[in-house]
């Protein structure tokens, strides 16, 4: 537990905060209030406040955001966010702080819409005073504000939506906050933070405790809290190493969802079930970049905005043993973090606000998938609020023209369209090492992964089993015997890393080089079916290896054989005789076929306009000789 005794500590640059100022600027705000005969009033009727439910939280971690700014300005060093432990579907939820808390006075108007010492403040997070009712009627009909300062006892608010529109609220036909009384804890509440502070819970600090739920984005425990600790851990992650965010005693750890910062949560390994891996990935920081916007007017500079870019390989959200697969493959838990925050990020001081997904077109456009796997963070101070448009829920950036364009003068658009760029090299780079089984050859080429995955939808049987495993066998120790003579080794050395590669690989492509014969062929090589393509016939030169066939194309034409010389090689010996026959015949027959069919195409090779070039050429050169 991080200290709570030094409450004027710097937090990641964000200015330090004085406890005593802003309890004095409590008191102030209070006395103002007072004088000027402000009866607490909700403002309007009930209705605003069953109309506030509805104030468009995007999910319950975005509206916990509202308790934790507020708490992180009132100087707080622990955060926890708890639940009765012994609830699968929490019945209640309280965010409890450290922070310098509120004197008894100042709970009426913190319930209220607009009550708080912050108007217009570019200091912290708050400057509305929406937040704390807002986001608490968003998650239930009930809750109550405790707060004590250093040395007293805890006071605490209630406002239930029910109660006001059953008119327990009103006085004279106006809708009061009820005065603050002395109160305590709930019980269960008491018990789960009695391991941290005294018995009745911090010494001075906050507590928002809402009830009644009945809008939470999970109902059950087991899948709110990993919900809330993941949008926790990206939204203050640049605060989350001088304050603690506890979610239901599970401490939420910084994630950096451009996975630059080394120690940060799956930077460098994640959990796949039990285990820790470690993943070779890492994303690449490009330089950054940052610009002074001014005062149109005066000149006068208003702020910095600072931006990040990040590159990540295509294979950055696939598990280690799938990073060789073009498509497909089991993701690894970074994918939600780089789905959650595919596009523009935007931060407000640190604190991460919203994600824009769509632009103008004459500017990025829409993201899609691909764009996952490179990131830009875009964070600027409060000072240029008025540029990116916030919206009191702090959930929400419109950005100005202005500021569209002067982003796109610091050369983030360029940075972007390069970044794109990259994705898709990178991803081309893939494909073929893929169709060539990796760098070494040792990774399965997508025909073979497609064999080994339909297999399981065989309708018959070999019916030679034993005659195939002794065909095998004897393939594999003729392959054995070459191996090791290319090698310079016995074939003892070679022979068990040989039979399990096969074993964990059950098919493959390879080449061999025999004048006159056919094609191709499939054969048993030990556990192993191997398809060979012939170099020596046309087929591998003018259709298997041309450059306008498409990876993927190349690997439909490797099924195809498969599947054909499969077929062949487990059938019975009289049939697969007469196959092995069939297939010399009409292989020699497509090999007269393609060397015709180069003579009968000519230039069709070549674009239709070049032909139309050499065509017209053609003729004038006859023209020129008669």
């Amino acid at each position: 537990m991080k200290s709570t005794s030094d409450m004027a500590s710097t937090i990641e640059g964000n200015g330090a905060i004085d406890s005593g100022a802003d309890l004095a600027a409590q008191h102030d705000y209070v006395e103002k209030l007072k004088a000027a005969g402000f009866e607490m009033s909700l403002v309007v009727a009930d209705a605003f406040v069953r109309g506030m439910r509805d104030v468009g939280y995007r999910s319950t971690a975005t509206a916990l955001n509202e308790e934790i700014d507020n708490a992180i300005q009132a100087g707080a060093r622990n955060i926890d966010i708890l639940w009765p432990s012994d609830e699968a579907k929490p019945t209640a939820i309280a965010v409890v702080d450290d922070g310098h808390g509120m004197e008894p006075d100042m709970l009426r108007p913190a319930v209220m819409w607009g009550g708080t010492h912050r108007e217009g403040s570019r200091s912290g997070f708050g400057r509305y005073g929406y937040g704390l009712p807002s986001s608490s009627v968003s998650m239930g009909r009930r809750f109550t504000v405790f707060s004590r300062t250093d040395g007293g006892e805890w006071f605490a608010v209630t406002i239930d939506v029910d109660e006001i529109s059953a008119g327990k609220y009103t006085v004279d036909g106006k809708i009061l906050v009820p005065e603050p009384r002395p109160a305590v804890l709930p019980q269960w509440l008491k018990s789960r933070l009695e391991t941290r502070y005294r018995s009745d819970g911090p010494e001075h600090g906050t507590v928002v405790l809402v009830e009644k739920l009945d809008r939470l984005t999970f109902r059950t425990a087991g899948k709110l809290r990993p919900f809330l600790l993941e949008k926790t851990g990206v939204t203050y992650r640049r605060f989350l190493r001088e304050i603690t965010i506890r979610i239901d005693d599970q401490e939420a750890e910084p994630t950096d969802p451009l996975f630059l910062t080394p120690g940060f949560r799956y930077y460098e390994s994640y959990p796949i079930g039990r285990k820790m891996v470690t993943d070779p990935d890492r994303a690449e920081a490009l330089p950054a970049a940052a610009f002074e916007v001014k005062d149109q007017d005066t000149g006068k500079s208003l702020g910095v905005v600072k931006v990040r870019y990040a590159a990540m390989p295509p294979t950055f959200a696939r598990v280690p043993e799938d990073k060789h697969k073009v498509k497909g493959g089991k993701l690894n838990p970074r994918f939600h973090v780089l789905d959650d925050n595919n596009g523009l990020i935007i931060l407000r001081k640190g604190r991460q606000i919203d994600v824009l997904t769509a632009t103008k077109k004459s500017y990025l456009g829409y993201f899609n998938n691909d764009d996952r796997y490179w990131g830009v963070e875009i964070d600027f101070p409060p000072t240029l609020d008025e540029e990116f448009s916030i919206t009191t829920t702090k959930q929400q950036v419109v950005m100005s023209e202005r500021m569209w364009d002067l982003l796109r003068d610091a050369g983030v658009f360029l940075a972007i369209k390069e970044l794109r760029k990259r994705y898709d090299d990178a991803k081309t780079e893939l494909k073929a090492k893929a169709e060539k089984g990796g760098e070494d050859g040792s990774q399965p080429r997508p025909s073979e992964e497609v064999m080994a995955d339909i297999a399981k939808f065989k309708t018959r049987t070999p019916t030679n089993p034993a005659d195939l495993e002794q065909r095998g066998e004897e393939n594999f120790q003729r392959d054995l015997q070459r191996r090791a003579a290319e090698a310079g080794v016995e074939p003892a050395i070679l022979e068990s890393t040989l039979r399990s590669q096969m074993l964990n690989k059950k098919y493959r492509v390879d080449s061999e080089a025999l004048q006159g014969a056919p094609f191709f062929r499939v054969d048993q090589v030990g556990a192993q079916k191997v398809l060979w393509l012939n170099t020596a016939h046309p087929f591998f030169s003018t259709v298997y290896t041309n450059d306008e066939l498409t990876p993927r194309l190349r690997a439909a034409i490797e099924v195809l054989l498969f599947v054909i010389g499969e077929g062949e090689l487990e059938a019975t010996n009289e049939r697969r005789q007469f196959y092995e026959t069939e297939r010399s015949y009409w292989s020699e027959r497509y090999r007269a076929g393609l060397e015709n069919l180069e003579e009968h195409m000519g230039l069709t090779d070549v674009p239709l306009l070049e032909q139309g070039q050499v065509e017209g050429a053609e003729e004038e050169r006859t023209a020129e000789a008669v």
